[in-house]
């Protein structure tokens, strides 16, 4: 019985991460679309979202080899992913009823990012599966790669501010 409760788990918490990943994607995929009028920043969200969509598919082969693979996840990884998944549906529906000027979306995405890759970090130190702590390891240096990517953006929207005030 433990061992069906364990797959379960970790079933479910690989289920929750795929919907974090799709989530992430529909909402850069969004914001590409309507700041379709600042070319760099389009392209900078589309690129994120292509990104998210390919760690959502990483995570669906996860799910696949379920079986294979040996890992555990421990009740507060599943709380940690649950608690990402729902603070992500409510900025999704803030942000589709109010629509954020391009700093504010670029600062609350850094904010989102950074959560998820401390949740990817987190949940790889519970892998006995050197494959799954690769995959999670790989996700979470791709995460840093947005935040960096997302920090160097906001720092170049913050310039002609600091101009026009210097």
């Amino acid at each position: 019985m433990g061992e069906m409760t364990d797959m379960m788990t970790r079933k479910l918490f690989l289920d929750v991460c795929m919907d974090i990943e799709g989530l992430c994607a529909d909402l850069y995929h969004y914001y590409s679309k309507i700041y379709v009028d600042v070319p760099e920043a389009s392209r900078l969200w589309k690129k994120t979202a292509l990104e998210e969509e390919n760690h959502r598919k990483q995570f669906e082969l996860a799910s696949l080899l379920l079986k294979e693979a040996e890992y555990e996840v421990g009740y507060d990884s599943l709380r940690r992913a649950y608690l990402v998944q729902y603070k992500l549906v409510k900025l999704t529906e803030i942000i589709k009823d109010n629509k954020p000027d391009l700093l504010t979306a670029v600062s609350k995405v850094l904010e989102m990012e950074e959560k998820l890759a401390d949740l990817h970090v987190y949940t790889a130190l519970n892998f006995k599966e050197e494959s799954m702590q690769k995959l999670f390891k790989a996700m979470s240096d791709s995460d840093c790669d947005h935040i960096a990517a997302l920090q160097r953006y906001q720092t170049i929207l913050y310039l002609p501010q600091c101009e026009m005030g210097g």
